[in-house]
């Protein structure tokens, strides 16, 4: 799977791996110009103290989203020529962002039933105002998968206190499949005693590869 993803695909699951490492939201994100060069990176640090560059960061703030489009550098490109990939669909707080950002083209690897937000475009005369390209899911293995590492996540770190009432069952009715492997990861623990030895491409294979057995 990992050779036939685009650089920039690669590059944001390669920051939702890092964001898992660290006991973060496993969501990664890249910004890029219109020929596909990467403008910036980020990840889910909502958990972590301290960011790469020592700053300490707000808890809830810092997605991935966020992260990547505050590292933009706006005076050396024309944002509206801008591309953000994220692997999972934005939340209200990530989509506010992206639409004010100037960038207008989004791809998203994974639907978020339960805080996927970019339904909303169009709701307001404000959000009307913009033309946004948006490109859903292109490939139906990879969603499972970033669906099932964030359900293990939550397994197993346990700092989404709804989960069981909300998250669970609105994610079920979308993506079974996601949730289901996603328990059975967390109950084997064979991912997260990987974490040490696996890079991104290592990672994210054997968990297509567990799918598909």
């Amino acid at each position: 799977m990992w050779e036939k993803l685009s650089l920039p695909w690669q590059a944001a699951l390669e920051m939702a791996w890092e964001a898992y490492c660290d006991d973060c939201v496993p969501i990664g994100a890249v910004t890029t110009d219109a020929e596909g060069k990467i403008l910036s990176r980020g990840r889910n640090r909502i958990y972590s103290a301290r960011s790469e560059d020592g700053r300490r960061r707000g808890k809830t703030l810092a997605h991935a989203e966020i992260e990547a489009l505050n590292q933009v550098d706006y005076e050396a490109f024309d944002p509206h020529t801008g591309i953000l990939y994220t692997t999972t669909e934005p939340c209200p707080m990530c989509l506010g962002t992206f639409y004010m950002s100037g960038f207008r083209t989004v791809h998203y690897a994974s639907r978020d039933p339960y805080a996927g937000s970019l339904d909303l475009l169009g709701k307001t005369p404000y959000l009307r105002r913009k033309h946004i390209r948006v490109f859903e899911p292109f490939d139906p293995l990879l969603e499972i998968v970033l669906m099932a590492l964030y359900i293990e996540y939550e397994v197993v770190i346990g700092h989404n206190h709804i989960r069981k009432t909300d998250l669970y069952p609105i994610w079920q009715q979308v993506e079974p499949r996601g949730v289901a492997f996603g328990e059975a990861l967390a109950q084997a623990g064979e991912l997260r005693g990987r974490r040490d030895n696996f890079s991104a491409p290592q990672a994210f294979d054997w968990l297509l590869g567990k799918l598909v057995d």
